[in-house]
């Protein structure tokens, strides 16, 4: 039983996710024993102000750990700190224990599951998933039954809602599956109310349509009244945001799939990246359908997609291989691309 007395707990961080940060916090406040081996600037001060302790050195930081729990950004993090040159695998003792609240690719899930029971180490993979302004973080605990048993008592204090998972890899499945859902819905969501308000159809009535009908949705209930108070930020970023599709589209390309609705997702909020709203937060996607004028108002100087074109590999293979946007296609001109999404002129309001 894993106790507050008797448990270690060593944090590697990165992601600057507020809800592993809160986790980690929650940890420390309730009497266990945590270090940080490694983290984001933007995560010490909440960890500083609980009084955790930060050790510089990996294996210093490892000595004597029962419980190690990882909270990166991006697949190839996850994969570089695990198996990479002096990775956790290599340096934990048997018997540890791996808790990785990251968002990434369930295929590395597993591989990293199957190298650490070779040296009897059990990793979970428990991505928390928290992206509406009024939505509890969930935690999808992916591995092997008896190790989430064992690690239970520490879930209470990782997320309000945990969601048990069968097999190595399917919490980070299930956490795709849930950031696909939500980019659909905003989608829907955001073009939905711009498009009504464009048209100078009432706001409350288009509200009052959406919330009546199949086509409501937690993302109207969390985004859309931040995009009608021009509020642009929350719980998320787009450059965070970005990072959650890219898994998905992976995922997607190693199944062989074409997955549309999530690469033109991904291709929009990379548009937004690419104009200065990395920052942002998702429903900043509404801008899109703004004037350029109430897009620079908000910091986003659109002469800087001028080099995009060179940005939408992604799209190569869906639209047999032509570019996205084309010269014709900035903003003040009227060309299309024939299959391609809508060209960066069609984002901006016709008002």
């Amino acid at each position: 039983m894993l106790s507050p007395l008797d448990t270690r707990i060593t944090f590697f961080g990165g992601a600057a996710q507020p809800a592993a940060v809160e986790a980690i916090v929650r940890l420390k406040m309730a009497g266990y024993d945590v270090v940080v081996a490694s983290h984001d600037p933007r995560e010490a001060p909440a960890l500083r102000d609980a009084g955790v302790v930060f050790v510089d050195d990996r294996m210093e930081a490892l000595l004597g750990s029962q419980v190690v729990i990882t909270s990166l950004r991006t697949t190839a993090d996850v994969e570089n700190l695990y198996l990479g040159d002096e990775g956790l695998l290599e340096l934990m003792d048997p018997g540890t224990f791996c808790i990785d609240l990251s968002i990434s690719s369930p295929r590395l899930a597993r591989e990293i599951q199957a190298v650490a029971a070779v040296s009897d180490i059990e990793v979970l993979d428990a991505p928390i998933v928290c992206v509406g302004e009024h939505e509890q973080p969930v935690a999808f605990v992916g591995g092997d039954p008896q190790a989430q048993e064992t690690l239970s008592p520490l879930f209470p204090f990782l997320a309000p809602r945990i969601m048990p998972q069968e097999a190595a890899g399917d919490g980070q499945f299930a956490a795709m599956i849930s950031i696909i859902a939500l980019a659909g819905s905003l989608m829907g969501a955001v073009e939905a109310i711009s498009l009504a308000h464009i048209a100078g159809f009432p706001e409350k009535n288009a509200l009052n349509v959406l919330a009546s009908t199949s086509g409501g949705s937690r993302a109207l209930v969390d985004c859309i009244p931040q995009v009608l108070g021009h509020d642009y930020t929350g719980a998320i970023d787009i450059a965070s945001f970005l990072d959650m599709l890219d898994v998905a589209l992976d995922v997607a390309e190693e199944l062989e799939v074409t997955i549309p609705m999530t690469e033109t997702a991904y291709q929009l909020y990379e548009l937004l990246q690419v104009v200065g709203g990395e920052e942002m937060s998702i429903q900043a996607l509404a801008l899109l359908y703004e004037d350029e004028q109430t897009c620079a108002d908000y910091g986003l100087d659109w002469a800087l997609a001028d080099g995009f074109n060179e940005r939408c590999e992604r799209f190569d293979d869906l639209f047999g291989g032509s570019d996205l946007f084309d010269d014709n296609d900035m903003p003040g001109s009227s060309g299309r691309s024939h299959g391609a999404p809508p060209p960066i002129d069609g984002f901006f309001s016709k008002n």
